[in-house]
């Protein structure tokens, strides 16, 4: 029997006095006291019902039901939209009901939108969903090369919209990265400027050190280096180390590097500083240089350049599948032939870079290349980067381009079993193999900075050798 069927037995026993165990005076006083109880709430239901809603307030205030908010009262809610608004409210209740669809108010009444950007979102995208797009703001977007990151918006990026009570916008911010927020503003006519505010941070001193188990990826991010980190210390050392075919276990590596702090909150890796890899017992190590212009350079530190006339692959961190020889049998025509360079296995799609700069003699199908490129170094260098799946639109018979620059990605056109890259380097017209081939260096640090930046190389060689015997001497202990 369920609790429901047995109070109904209950009370029908109760209103007939019948229920056992229990005195008839008692029984009585319960019934009394039960049609009581529900003429009361009959009553209390038709007062309410009586009241219209806009007596609400004149009878909340008479009896002094409302009491003053705090200052400033948070919450957090779904719009329409899903996005999310953060609200922090002021003034009487009445008033917090009716802004709290739009977000937090200013001291100018402006309401503020804090809108999470979503997959898929666009900058119109979300101006048209908070009703607040208008052509001049779009105009002022488009003139200002800063502005237009608007333009590459992320998910989970915030954009805070401030409008006032109208609904129209007055004001846009945008934190474009850790370090700069873009702030745009309405004036009186209805015009729209833009200007950056960048954050004033506190730069600290960190180092990470590292013994080489797996692979610099694994134990670099193991060691807490970031990604971007790891991939400068191979674009560094990269001139003299292969990555995929040098590293040994037992290498290390030390990174010298700046942290920025924000409000005692770290918010970024800064620039490193100093490096050093040690591969096979030798030493490589690197020191930053700032010119005048801001721009940061790496030399050895005794000022010479780290950098060759060309990098030693044009595919990063990628495998060499078949190596420079006078006789090699070529898995497409069945017979022994020379290879007079170099195959990297990489995934199709795999960007390709110039190891130099250079002047484009060749882009498109030739024979057996496939889809190759040809670049002349100055009059005595030249490559040749094939079986490329496609060409970098920039790359044109006559341009120019920079070493490091992307001139395609890796296929299987021509003669090819499967992606990769056939990597050619001439000297004088004729094929040498580019693992071995010394390259001259570039140029050293400029002789105006030379003497500032030797006395800073010897700082940080200091320290340098100072954190490496510490890690040394914790790696023998564990």
């Amino acid at each position: 029997m369920s609790f429901i069927t047995r109070a109904k037995h209950w009370l029908k026993a109760l209103w007939h006095g019948r229920l056992p165990g229990l005195d008839p005076a008692r029984q009585q006083y319960y019934r009394i006291a039960i049609v009581l109880t529900g003429a009361a709430l009959v009553l209390t239901t038709v007062s309410i019902a009586s009241i219209s809603p806009e007596q609400i307030p004149a009878i909340n205030q008479a009896h002094g039901m409302i009491a003053q908010p705090p200052s400033q009262m948070l919450a957090t809610t779904n719009n329409s939209n899903g996005s999310i608004i953060s609200k922090q409210e002021t003034g009487p209740v009445q008033t917090l009901e009716a802004s709290a669809r739009h977000g937090t108010l200013d001291g100018n009444s402006l309401q503020w939108i804090k809108v999470t950007v979503r997959r898929g979102d666009t900058l119109s995208a979300i101006l048209q969903r908070q009703n607040v797009d208008q052509p001049a703001l779009r105009r002022a977007i488009s003139q200002n090369r800063k502005a237009r990151s608007l333009y590459r918006l992320s998910p989970g990026q915030i954009i805070n919209l401030g409008v006032n009570n109208g609904g129209e916008l007055q004001k846009l911010t945008y934190h474009m990265n850790s370090f700069e927020t873009l702030n745009i503003r309405r004036d009186d006519n209805d015009v729209f400027s833009v200007n950056t505010n960048k954050r004033e941070f506190e730069t600290r001193i960190a180092y990470v050190t590292g013994i080489i188990n797996h692979s610099l990826f694994v134990d670099g991010q193991a060691a807490g280096l970031s990604d971007p980190m790891i991939m400068l210390l191979v674009e560094l050392f990269g001139w003299d180390i292969d990555f995929v075919l040098d590293i040994r276990k037992g290498d290390s590596f030390a990174v010298i590097f700046e942290e920025k702090f924000f409000q005692g909150q770290k918010v970024a890796d800064g620039q490193v500083v100093a490096a050093e890899f040690v591969n096979r017992g030798k030493t490589y190590r690197v020191v930053a240089h700032k010119n005048s212009y801001g721009m940061t350079s790496y030399f050895s530190p005794t000022g010479h350049s780290i950098k060759r006339t060309f990098l030693r692959a044009p595919v990063k961190l990628s495998r060499i599948t078949s190596r420079f020889t006078l006789r090699r049998y070529h898995p497409v025509l069945k017979r022994w032939r020379a290879h007079r360079g170099v195959d990297y296995g990489a995934p199709r799609g795999t960007p390709i870079r110039s190891t130099a700069k250079g002047r484009v003699t060749h882009a498109g199908r030739k024979g057996g290349y496939g889809n190759a490129v040809i670049i002349k170094h100055g009059g005595v260098y030249s490559t040749l980067y094939a079986h490329m799946t496609r060409l970098n639109r920039a790359i044109r018979v006559g341009s120019y381009v920079d070493q490091g620059q992307i001139i395609g990605f890796v296929g299987s056109t021509g003669l090819a079993t499967g992606p990769h890259l056939h990597y050619e380097f001439r000297v004088n017209k004729a094929h040498r193999n580019p693992l071995t081939y010394h390259f001259p260096q570039a140029a050293p640090i400029k002789a105006k900075y030379r003497d500032d930046f030797l006395q800073q190389s010897q700082q940080w060689v200091a320290k340098l050798n100072t954190i490496s015997r510490n890690s040394l001497h914790l790696a023998r202990n564990n």
